[in-house]
Formats: C-alpha cells, structure tokens, sequence
C-alpha cells in the first residue's frame, strides 16, 4: 500500500520537473504506438527478443504507460515483449466517438491487433485502457453494454490459448499534475486527488471486472499503487513523479512499480519470480 509523501517538491528530481512531460518511452520513440488514423501496428518487440516466451502488451494508452515497468520485467524474466497499443482504442469491443464520428480506425486496428495475438500464440496478455470515452450508441444498460464489449474481447484473447490479465484504469488526479506542482512546489498537498474522485467511471470498472469473471481473466487493481489506504493520490512519491498529465502514470513511476507488477504476473502465470 502507498504511504504518504512529503507536502513540498523535493530537490532530486529524476527527471527534472521539466522534463517529465517529454520524458516518453521506447514504444512511443519508435513508433510503436498508433495514433487515431491507423488500423495496424507494426511488430514491435522488446524484453528478451530472442525468448520463445511470447508476452503481449495490448490497449490504448493506458496500457501503454506500463511498458515501462513490463519492458523491466520482460528483460528480467527473459520474456519477449510485444506491444500493441493505439491512441485512445478501448479493450472492450465497443465503437466509441473520437472527434464527432464513430472511431471506425480503432475497430479495424482492434480486430487486426487481435489476429496479431492470435498468431502469435503468446503465454500471457496484459490488457488495459481508459475508462474515458463515449459509446457511439446509446446504452439503455451501460454496465450490461460494457460487459459484453469487454467478454467478446477477453474471450477472443483466451481463444489464443494465453493467460489474460487486465489491469484497470489507472486512479486521475483532478488536473494537470505535473503543472499544478509547478505552481505549489511548497505545497503538494494542494494537488492531491481523493478516492473516489480518482475513478473515471465506476459502471466501466464494474463491467472490466464482472466480464473478467465470466472469462476467466485476472484482474490486476493498481489503485493500491498511486493512492494511500486513507484514499489520498499525491503526485510525487519519494523523489518521483507518480503523473506526466492529468490522466497518465509517468514513465518514471511505471518503472517503480516493475517489481510489484511483476510479481503479480508472475502469479497469473503461476511461476516463481
């Protein structure tokens, strides 16, 4: 469980408050994270590229803020990473709006993603996306409508033959986190975020979890991570940013958290660490 952090913007910033913005990772340096007009992702691979150990990193953006940590724990586990992520496409096979129109480039990039897997027949999916979005339609049920997008995803995932996990929507600060530390460095405390603000939408979360149930898929909750047993979620651990903007973990504070994820992996897969 996170403990409670300093109130004041420590010294030793890694990187600097600067910087963290800019500060991205290899997936989004190489290209490997699509944006709203494609419908394909190149085979991009990390982790240990010559393992016949196949790990699937596969979502939006929110999935992609952890190839941090899992880049870390594929390498340590010898572990070929592949990632497969694309700018604001749900898991849930749901068409959602994107600027006005159906976001019809997300469904042809999900079904094309989902045969990627498929031929990749890998031992592990890691899944995840954000709880933000709007379905095109309507839904009379939204718990029942986001349940079975996310069942016909997670039953076409298992289909592989692979072990599925899903990680939930990561906890949002209240506003820009690293620009409101910018302008209360003495008082940090002033960006705190509370449970239940932090959870974007808990019909969503509710149906990532009762659709993980009927398929048989893992549930991974980081909201233990970034907010503390009393429901504060700081903006800085330690010497640590824990956001780059107003809805993503930084790439430091994924790395921090390889660890923690990777021993929760490591209980999906059933192996030892």
């Amino acid at each position: 469980m996170l403990t409670e952090s300093g109130t004041s913007l420590p010294g030793n910033l890694a990187p600097a408050l600067a910087d963290v913005k800019e500060n991205e990772s290899a997936i989004y340096r190489d290209g490997c994270h699509m944006g709203y007009t494609s419908a394909r992702t190149p085979l991009c691979v990390y982790g240990d590229r010559t393992s016949d150990d196949v790990v699937v990193l596969f979502g939006d953006s929110h999935a992609a803020q952890w190839f941090p940590a899992l880049d870390q724990v594929a390498r340590e586990r010898g572990w070929q990473l592949v990632s497969l992520t694309k700018a604001s496409c749900k898991v849930a096979a749901v068409t959602i709006v994107k600027e006005g129109e159906p976001y019809a480039s997300c469904e042809a990039w999900r079904d094309n993603a989902l045969e990627m897997i498929a031929e990749l027949r890998p031992s592990l999916v890691i899944t995840s996306s954000s709880d933000a979005g709007d379905p095109v339609d309507a839904m009379a049920d939204p718990l029942a409508g986001w349940t079975a997008g996310y069942e016909d995803t997670f039953r076409r995932l298992a289909d592989t033959g692979a072990r599925v996990s899903v990680l939930l929507d990561t906890p949002w600060p209240r506003e820009d986190a690293v620009e409101c530390a910018a302008l209360h460095p003495l008082e940090l405390d002033r960006c705190t975020s509370e449970v239940p603000e932090t959870i974007r939408d808990r019909t969503r979360r509710e149906a990532t979890r009762a659709a993980a149930e009927t398929t048989g898929v893992s549930v991974i909750d980081p909201l233990p991570w970034l907010c503390t047993g009393a429901g504060d979620c700081p903006v800085v651990v330690g010497d640590t940013f824990v956001y780059r903007d107003d809805n993503h973990v930084s790439e430091a504070y994924a790395e921090a958290l390889a660890p923690v994820l990777g021993e929760q992996l490591d209980g999906v897969l059933g192996r030892e660490p």
